[in-house]
C-alpha cells in the first residue's frame, strides 16, 4: 500500500487538513509544499495497526512527533507544532475549561494512578496518556535552561511550589489541549487558583508584586502566540479566557493582588487573546472597577463584565449546589460552565428566532390580534425548538481520556467523559434573532391592529419585496423597541423565552442532562446572510440585531431593559449587552462612568461587553488598513484585529460606532 493510500485510509489519525489548510488559500506551490509536509510528517509518525489504534496511542504518537520550537525571549517554554494536530472520529470536547487547579495543587501522575489502578479499557487509556505526556514533558526538558529543566523536572509528580512554576504548568498542559484539537479552552480562575503559591513566595521575599507582574505579562505573551492556529470560526476566536474576581457564599466579593495584576497584564499585551472576564457585583470595591474601566480604554475589548448576582441565582435556580454555583467560570466566550465537573458543551448549535416569524408572516393567514399572533408564534417556535434540539442531540462525541483524567465523576465511574462520566452533562445553546422578533411584533400592533395601514398579506407581499415600494413603511419599521425601557417590548421578549424555557425544560439529552439557552450568539451575522427581509425594518442577508442592544437606545436604557429580562428556566447560557463607546466618553468622564457601570450592576443586567472605540478610527482602518495593524475590534465573545475580519464584519462595526455616537 502506497503512503498516500495510508494518509487517505488514515486521515482521521493525524487530521491536518481541518485546523490547517482550511484556513490558507494555497496556490500551486502551496499546495504541493502541504502535501510534502503531510508525506514527511506522517512517515515520521509511523502507523499503528488499526486493532491497536486507541486515542491513547494516537496522543502518545502525536506527542512523540510534534516539533518542538521555543521562544528564547520568554522566560517559559510553549511550543505548538501547527503542521500536526490529533483527529479522533466524532466531536471533540471544546469551549470550555480544563480543571487547572488539579495539576497546581496536586499532579498528573496522581491523576493518571487514580485511572490505572483497574486494568479496564479506562484504565489501559489512562496510562497511555500518562506516557504521551510524559514524553512531551521530558522532550520539552530537554529543550530548557536550568530554571526551566527544574520545573518539568517535577512538572507532573508534585503539587507547584512557586508562582513561576505554577504558571509554567498551566502553559505546559494548555498547549497538549490545543495540540489535541480540544478548541476554544479557558485557563479558569487564576487569581484564585494562584492566591495560595503567589502569596507564599511574597511572603518568603522570593518574589515581588513587579516580579509577578513581569511573569504574568510573559505568560499572556506566550498564550498569544500562534493565533492562526488557534483560531476557530474568525481569525482570533480563540477562547482563552482568564476568569477574575466574585461573589462568595459567605456574600462578600473575592479579589486579590492577582486580580489586578491580570488586568493590567492584559491590557499591556495589547493583543486580543488572552482575553480577561471580570466577575462583579455590587459588593465589590469602586477602585476595582476603576481599574476595570481603566483597562477598557486599552481598546482590547477586555474585560468583560458578569454579574454574580445575577449569573449565581440563576445558576442556584437551577438546582446547581451553591458551592458550584459561586465558582462558576464560563466557556471560551462568556457561558457559564463549571470547571472540574462538566462536559457541557454550551455552544453546540444556534436556534434563529426570526425565522419562525417568517415562516408564519408568509402562510398568508390574517390575524385577529397581537396576542394571537403571539400565540401562533410560541406554538411553532416550541415546535421548531423540538425538533432542533433532536437534531443537536444525534451528534457524535470523541473519546476523550486526556480531559476525563481532569473531571469529576469519570475515574470514580469508569466513564469516558464522552459516555456522560461528568457530574454535568447539559448541552448549551446559543440564539438570534429575538430583537428582530420583538420589533417586527411591536411594528405589528402599531401599523397592522392600531393604525390599519397594512394587511397580513400585503405584509407578506412587501417582505417578499424585500421592501421595493414601500420606502415610507421601511422608515417606520426601522423604529426600534428591543433595547429600550419599554413594556410592550419587555413583555415579548419574555413571553417569547418563557415558551422556549417550557421546551428546555422537558428535554433530556442522551448522556443524562438538558439544555441551556441564551439571548447571545456569534451568528448573527452568519445565519442572517441567507434569512429574508423582516418588519424590524431589516432587509433580507442583512445582519440581525447584535446580542442584547439597541442602535437608538441611551446605555441606561438597555441596561434597564436587560435588568427587566427573565433569566430563570435555563435561560442563562449567555445573556450580554453589547455596546459601543467612544474613548472621548470614558476618557472625559471616566468617574460618571464608573458610577454608571456601578448602578448597571444594581439594575441588574446579566452579563456586558463593550468596543472602546470612535467610527472615525475604524473608517479611517478601513480605507487605510496599513496604518491600523494593531488596531483591535471586540466581534461577538472575542476580539480580533480589525484589518482580518471580514468585510461584512467591517461595515457592522462601522454602522454601530456611528450609532452609538448619534445617540450621544
Amino acid at each position: 500500500m502506497s503512503i498516500k493510500t495510508k494518509i487517505k485510509n488514515d486521515l482521521w489519525r493525524f487530521n491536518y487538513i481541518l485546523p490547517f489548510a482550511k484556513k490558507h488559500q494555497f496556490d500551486e506551490k502551496g499546495k504541493a509544499d502541504f502535501v510534502k509536509q503531510i508525506l514527511r510528517t506522517y512517515k515520521d509518525v509511523g502507523v499503528v495497526k488499526s486493532k491497536e489504534r486507541t486515542v491513547g496511542s494516537d496522543i502518545l504518537a502525536l506527542m512523540k512527533a510534534v516539533d518542538i520550537t521555543i521562544d528564547l525571549d520568554s522566560a517559559f517554554l510553549y511550543s505548538l507544532d501547527i503542521h500536526k494536530t490529533f483527529a479522533v472520529p466524532g466531536n471533540i470536547v471544546s469551549n470550555f475549561t480544563l480543571d487547572y487547579d488539579r495539576i497546581i495543587h496536586g499532579s498528573f501522575d496522581a491523576l493518571c494512578e487514580k485511572a490505572m489502578f483497574i486494568d479496564d479499557e479506562y484504565g489501559r487509556e489512562a496510562k497511555l496518556i500518562k506516557e504521551a505526556v510524559h514524553t512531551m514533558c521530558d522532550r520539552m526538558m530537554e529543550k530548557g535552561n536550568e530554571q526551566q529543566k527544574q520545573w518539568f523536572k517535577t512538572m507532573l509528580s508534585t503539587p507547584a511550589q512557586h508562582f513561576d512554576e505554577a504558571l509554567q504548568r498551566l502553559l505546559f498542559f494548555n498547549q497538549i489541549l490545543w495540540q489535541t484539537r480540544h478548541r476554544l479552552n479557558g485557563l479558569g480562575r487564576l487569581d484564585l487558583s494562584l492566591a495560595d503559591v503567589y502569596e507564599n513566595d511574597i511572603k518568603a521575599g522570593i518574589l515581588s508584586e513587579d516580579r509577578a507582574e513581569v511573569l504574568i505579562y510573559d505568560f499572556m505573551q506566550s498564550l498569544s502566540r500562534f493565533p492562526s492556529y488557534k483560531s476557530d470560526a474568525l481569525e482570533g476566536d480563540i477562547g482563552q479566557i482568564i476568569i477574575l474576581g466574585g461573589l462568595t457564599p459567605d456574600g462578600s466579593y473575592f479579589h486579590n493582588s492577582l486580580t489586578e495584576l491580570f488586568l493590567k497584564a492584559q491590557a499591556k499585551t495589547n493583543k486580543p487573546d488572552p482575553k480577561t472576564f471580570l466577575r462583579v457585583s455590587k459588593e465589590m470595591p469602586a477602585e476595582l472597577m476603576k481599574l476595570a474601566v481603566e483597562c477598557l480604554r486599552s481598546a482590547t475589548g477586555s474585560p468583560l463584565f458578569s454579574n454574580d448576582d445575577v449569573v449565581i441565582q440563576a445558576l442556584l435556580d437551577f438546582g446547581m449546589p451553591a458551592e458550584d454555583a459561586y465558582n462558576y467560570c464560563v466557556s471560551a466566550c462568556w457561558e457559564p460552565y463549571i470547571v472540574g465537573k462538566s462536559f457541557d458543551q454550551n455552544n453546540m448549535a444556534v436556534f434563529d428566532y426570526d425565522g419562525v416569524l417568517q415562516e408564519i408572516l408568509k402562510n398568508g393567514r390574517e390575524y385577529k390580534s397581537l396576542h394571537e399572533l403571539v400565540d401562533e408564534y410560541n406554538r411553532l417556535a416550541q415546535k421548531r425548538f423540538k425538533e432542533f434540539l433532536t437534531g443537536v442531540d444525534e451528534l457524535k462525541w470523541a473519546k476523550d481520556p486526556f480531559v476525563s483524567l481532569f473531571t469529576d465523576d469519570c475515574t470514580e465511574q469508569r466513564k469516558d467523559i464522552s459516555d456522560g462520566g461528568a457530574m454535568y452533562n447539559n448541552y448549551g445553546i446559543t440564539t438570534v434573532g429575538i430583537a428582530n422578533v420583538v420589533d417586527s411584533l411591536v411594528n405589528i400592533e402599531s401599523l397592522i391592529f392600531e393604525d390599519r395601514k397594512l394587511t397580513f398579506r400585503q405584509l407578506a407581499e412587501m417582505l417578499d419585496k424585500n421592501y421595493e415600494g414601500y420606502e415610507e413603511l421601511l422608515r417606520k419599521a426601522e423604529d426600534k423597541h428591543y433595547g429600550h425601557d419599554e413594556e410592550l417590548a419587555i413583555s415579548l421578549t419574555n413571553q417569547i423565552t418563557d415558551a422556549m424555557a417550557s421546551v428546555a425544560k422537558g428535554f433530556k439529552n442522551k448522556l443524562g442532562g438538558t439544555v441551556k439557552f441564551g439571548l447571545s450568539s456569534p451568528a448573527y451575522n452568519m445565519l442572517s446572510k441567507k434569512s429574508g427581509a423582516d418588519f424590524s425594518g431589516r432587509k433580507a442577508g442583512m445582519p440581525y440585531n447584535t446580542h442584547i442592544s439597541s442602535s437608538d437606545a441611551a446605555y441606561t436604557e438597555v441596561v434597564n431593559f436587560a435588568g427587566k429580562l427573565e433569566y430563570k428556566g435555563q435561560r442563562f447560557n449567555g445573556n450580554v449587552v453589547d455596546f459601543f463607546v467612544s474613548p472621548s466618553l470614558i476618557r472625559d468622564n471616566a468617574d460618571k462612568f464608573i458610577t454608571f457601570m456601578m448602578a448597571a450592576i444594581n439594575c441588574g443586567f446579566f452579563q456586558m461587553q463593550m468596543n472602546v472605540m470612535d467610527s472615525k478610527t475604524l473608517i479611517d482602518a478601513k480605507a487605510h488598513p496599513d496604518k491600523y495593524k494593531g488596531l483591535i475590534v471586540r466581534v461577538w465573545g472575542f476580539s480580533a484585529y480589525f484589518n482580518e475580519l471580514p468585510e461584512s464584519y467591517k461595515d457592522l462595526l462601522i454602522e454601530r460606532a456611528l450609532a452609538a455616537e448619534q445617540i450621544g
